[in-house]
């Protein structure tokens, strides 16, 4: 059945190089005997009574032998370097970026061969480059170097869920920059981009390195913050309004004094607004920072809202 198999598959051209080098290499060793078996038929029939014939029996047998050894030398040397590309190219289809191939096993590899494994090593780790910038690109804001909305929502859903399961709080802060708008139409855009890039970096450095940081749009911005409860989540945002408000940007125009006011909200198993969880914090995190500018601006407002407005600074 299997060599049945074998010469179907080879008749519908599926065999494959490998199995076809593999097969010339059997066939190479089987080679010799053929001479082997015409100096057997000539013994019995008592044709063989010269030298001469002797000699040139073994003329026609030891090129033969020779060929064989030396092309079933060829072909196994071919084999291995052959299998490990084919082994690679499978790794970095199925995802393995970067994946290289080591021949220091197979010393004995053709030098043809050898520059065709480092040609797909180099094409290897090129792909893996290639992937990662665009993995970063689609996670990162351009502008500012942060997290952009879309990296939020993905591993908000993920941060969430571990929360969660551990049984553990997490909450949302969202921020945004108090007249924004004033510093685009006095200053205009360039300055706006390089004030909301300081302003991005102020954030960041208030924050904990368990916490994520994204652009969500425009001058606002969103910091996740795991295992963090309402009171302790405030704490963070004032951190940040105060580390804003201690940093001004220094522009050629003169001093931009900045401010922030920030909405802070704790995720609830029973979700009020939105279509779930995540997307629920997010809004009531926005409620609380339009009472934030509601009341003056350069404050932290928590959800639910309190009988009265918390102090302003």
């Amino acid at each position: 059945m299997a060599e049945k198999s074998i010469f179907s598959r080879l008749r519908k051209g599926r065999l494959g190089l490998l199995n076809l080098l593999r097969l010339y290499s059997l066939l190479l060793l089987l080679l010799p005997a053929i001479p082997a078996g015409l100096l057997l038929l000539y013994t019995n029939a008592d044709i063989l009574h010269s030298r001469i014939n002797i000699l040139l029996l073994l003329c026609l047998t030891l090129p033969i032998i020779a060929s064989a050894v030396l092309g079933h030398a060829i072909v196994r040397a071919l084999l291995a370097p052959l299998k490990l590309l084919l082994e690679g190219a499978e790794k970095v289809e199925n995802g393995d970026y970067g994946h290289t191939i080591d021949l220091s096993d197979h010393p004995g590899a053709p030098e043809e061969m050898v520059h065709l494994v480092g040609a797909f090593n180099r094409m290897s780790e090129t792909v893996r480059r290639h992937v990662d910038t665009i993995q970063a690109t689609s996670r990162t804001d351009q502008l500012t170097g942060i997290c952009n909305r879309r990296h939020l929502l993905a591993e908000g859903y993920r941060i969430i869920n571990m929360a969660i399961r551990s049984g553990k709080p997490c909450c949302c802060l969202m921020l945004d920059i108090d007249h924004f708008k004033q510093v685009n139409d006095n200053h205009g855009h360039p300055v706006g981009d390089r004030y909301l890039i300081h302003i991005a970096g102020c954030i960041a450095s208030a924050t904990r390195d368990s916490d994520l940081t994204a652009r969500y749009g425009g001058e606002e911005f969103v910091v996740l913050a795991p295992n963090a409860n309402l009171a302790e989540a405030r704490t963070l945002a004032e951190r940040i309004r105060i580390a804003v408000a201690e940093t001004p940007l220094k522009v050629p125009s003169g001093i931009l004094n900045n401010t922030v006011s920030i909405g802070v909200a704790e995720y609830s198993m029973e979700p009020e607004y939105g279509a779930n969880i995540l997307e629920d914090m997010i809004e009531k995190a926005d409620k609380a920072l339009y009472r934030a500018k509601q009341f003056g601006r350069n404050r932290v407002e928590t959800w639910p809202f309190p009988q009265e407005p918390s102090q302003a600074p």
